[in-house]
């Protein structure tokens, strides 16, 4: 007999809980809000077998463009080949989280926002929106006056 390829086959790990996070789901996947626009990342949880996404989407990150009572509507780029498909897929809250890859891009956008209205407020022209990132060390000069030369100790078993 030949070996099937199902909708969940080869997904033995990839679909399993944790150890000792087993059974239902926590309150508080179901408080989640989301907007349209927001990124979120896809994790299969097992124990809700609605809405379940195809296991290719698992640890994928898309964009939320529309929302239901129960689940998303997700954007996701599937590679194929050498060219990137725009695929649209509706999943359960379940196996959603919201994600943070995008979160330090939005607290730069809302630093460069206040330090813009700091500077309006202020009527001042100039001020930096650019995000300044270690600059080199200050110059030096080193000094081999006070090198310690250490010598090793021959190799010895002490019984």
């Amino acid at each position: 007999m030949t070996r099937s390829n199902g909708k969940r086959s080869n997904t033995r790990d990839n679909h399993s809980r944790p150890f000792k996070l087993h059974g239902g789901e926590h309150i508080s996947t179901y408080l989640q809000n989301y907007k349209v626009g927001d990124y979120v990342d896809i994790a299969i949880n097992s124990s809700v077998h609605k809405g379940l996404p195809f296991k290719y989407y698992h640890g994928k990150t898309g964009r939320i463009f529309k929302i239901s009572k129960s689940s998303l509507g997700i954007k996701i780029e599937k590679t194929v080949g050498n060219r990137k498909i725009l695929k649209k897929i509706n999943v359960r809250i379940e196996h959603l989280r919201i994600s943070k890859s995008n979160i330090r891009f939005v607290e730069k956008k809302i630093s460069r926002d206040q330090i813009r209205r700091r500077g309006e407020a202020t009527m001042d022209k100039k001020f930096h929106l650019r995000e300044t990132i270690g600059f080199p060390p200050e110059k030096h000069i080193v000094s081999f006056e006070n090198v310690k030369i250490v010598t090793p100790e021959p190799y010895c078993i002490i019984i």
